[in-house]
């Protein structure tokens, strides 16, 4: 291969002004680029430092047209729906229909409508199962057989609601099957019990909580079995299948070779090196039910075959208290034996009893009765095709089958694996030659072709960026002009206000001048009538002391002086 040479592409000087054209056309594309950024971000950057400039589109307020968002017969839910809209900053109304509660939006947004129902909705206080509340209301009128299906249907909802507590479950469907009781045991059909669960993608549930919802079934059904309980899940996962072993035998097949191929893979990764073998897993069940019987004999062990027990006695009638009735067998015993009689008895003691068990022994043998269903692994096969040069030098064939038997599964015999050795195919490589380069003014490197597509993308890129700065001009120009109309039309409010105001200032200004010259004229009235009151009482009073007067007077003059002395004396003494 050439080295690079400057001083070639300096004499071609069409490939030299293509290569200055293009860092040219790609400087001005970045600076366009760099100018669009900043005036984007400072955009940005303004309109979060002004956050009374951002632009909100202001949403029509919907006042004639309520909507129902919810309607119960349970009032404790409905102010649960209506304390979590207000959590939500949406203002809801109770209305009461009869025995039902429903609560409504009587003015809302179009926003504020569609979040209150996504907040109802992700709350779960919509429940779309319905549980034991069935039998809070009495009916007099229902058949066994209703009593019956609302059993199930509670039973179901209850279940489902258990089940759709637990994470990730999103929401649960429990269908119960009870069949007719039938007279005869064996045409019993069983009751079964499928569950299908909604899960979020991409998620499957681990076998703890499986086995959670099996139990919760178990628990509350009478009479199911595990056997009979189906799991599913929205993303196709079968967790527990009602269908036998016999019926899915291929996929079962299928799953048990990818998992022990992958554990074998795992091993030979490591000790031979990824690309150097090949390992295929084949695993055989059992197409039908199967029942095997085996004895086995253990030479080295004995136990007992048979045992039997025997007594034996011997005595007379006059002595033997133990065998009563028997007749002596001899009278007489020799000396030295237990029981003889001293010298100089005249007597012998002629019984005896004993007793003693036989045993038969033979060999120890051990009986196996085993029963394989439908479906289960009969055998293990494993084949491995390993390149000759990967093979480990200090590892011979048994150890290497032993490696991969015990990797892939406990079940998986020795003999069961079976290994083969290919030669390394040698690569054939191509002559080396010399790469000869075309001379500068026979290269006919198509420049032209190549400063086209520049500038052809170059034009694109412009006619992009000019589109998007066009769009967010025409943008920013409707928003400032939906401004200039929302402040004008508060700018017509604000006049109207102002002027509604001034004439509410005259009218109350004129208001008070005309109550303080009613005002001014009732208290001159009032100082009139007070002064002419005065003027006519002090006229009374001065015509009654004159007639006071007079009178005295002629009483006086037609009294002599001692009686009007004594009269004058009463009054002061009585004042």
């Amino acid at each position: 291969m050439e080295k690079f040479d400057l001083k070639q592409i300096l004499e071609n000087k069409p490939l030299l002004y293509t290569i200055i054209f293009c860092v040219v056309c790609v400087g001005v594309m970045l600076i366009l680029m760099l100018f669009t950024i900043v005036s984007v971000n400072s955009s940005s950057a303004n309109s979060e430092a002004n956050p009374n400039k951002q632009i909100k589109t202001a949403q029509k307020v919907i006042k004639n047209d309520p909507v129902t968002l919810f309607t119960t017969e349970n009032a404790g839910k409905a102010l649960e729906v209506q304390a979590l809209l207000a959590r939500e900053q949406i203002t809801a109304t109770k209305v009461d229909n009869g025995s039902k509660v429903s609560i409504v939006l009587e003015e809302y947004t179009k926003d504020e409508r569609d979040r209150a129902l996504l907040a109802i909705v992700k709350s779960g206080l919509i429940d779309e199962h319905t549980g034991l509340e069935i039998f809070d209301k009495g009916d007099f009128t229902s058949t066994k057989d209703d009593k019956k299906i609302k059993l199930v249907r509670a039973i179901n909802g209850e279940l489902a609601r258990l089940i759709r507590k637990i994470p990730p479950i999103e929401n649960a469907q429990v269908f119960i099957s009870i069949p007719e009781q039938t007279f005869f045991a064996q045409n019993q059909k069983p009751i079964t019990a499928t569950v299908q669960i909604t899960m979020p993608s991409g998620e499957r549930l681990d076998n703890m909580k499986v086995k959670a919802i099996s139990n919760l079934l178990l628990g509350a059904v009478q009479g199911l079995s595990a056997d009979n309980i189906s799991i599913t899940d929205t993303n196709g996962t079968v967790y527990n299948s009602i269908i036998g072993a016999s019926d899915d035998a291929i996929a079962k097949l299928e799953e048990n070779d990818k998992y022990m191929q992958s554990k074998v893979n795992a091993q030979l990764d490591k000790l031979l090196g990824k690309g150097n073998y090949i390992a295929t897993v084949s695993t055989f069940l059992t197409q039908a039910p199967v029942e095997k019987s085996s004895i086995s004999y253990n030479p080295d062990e004995k136990t007992a075959v048979s045992q039997q027990q025997f007594n034996e006695s011997l005595g007379d009638n006059h002595n033997d208290s133990t065998s009563t009735g028997m007749n002596p067998v001899s009278v007489y015993v020799p000396s030295g034996v237990k029981g003889s009689i001293q010298s100089g008895s005249s007597s012998q003691d002629r019984k005896y009893s004993r007793s003693a068990t036989e045993t038969q022994y033979g060999v120890s043998k051990t009986q196996i009765n085993e029963y394989h269903s439908a479906g289960a692994i009969e055998k293990i096969s494993i084949a491995v095709s390993i390149e000759e040069h990967a093979m480990p030098a200090n590892m011979s064939m048994y150890e290497l089958k032993t490696l991969i038997a015990n990797a892939a599964s406990p079940k998986v015999n020795v003999e069961d694996v079976s290994i083969a050795f290919v030669e390394s195919s040698s690569l054939v490589l191509a002559p080396d030659k010399e790469n000869e380069l075309p001379q500068p003014a026979e290269s006919g490197n198509p420049w032209w072709v190549v400063g086209a597509m520049l500038l052809a993308g170059l034009v694109l890129g412009i006619g992009h960026i000019g589109k998007k700065v066009k769009d967010e001009s025409r943008k920013q120009e409707e928003e400032l002009e939906y401004l200039r109309q929302v402040a004008q039309n508060q700018e017509k409010q604000l006049k109207d206000v102002t002027a509604q105001a001034s004439n509410l200032i005259a009218a109350q200004e004129e208001m008070t001048q005309n109550f303080i010259e009613q005002k001014n004229q009732y208290a001159l009235a009032l100082e009139q009538a007070k002064s002419a009151a005065q003027a006519n009482m002090r006229q009374n009073a001065r015509g009654n002391l004159t007639d006071a007067i007079n009178e005295l007077e002629s009483d006086f003059n037609s009294m002599d002086e001692n009686e009007a002395i004594e009269k004058i004396k009463n009054w002061i003494e009585n004042a």
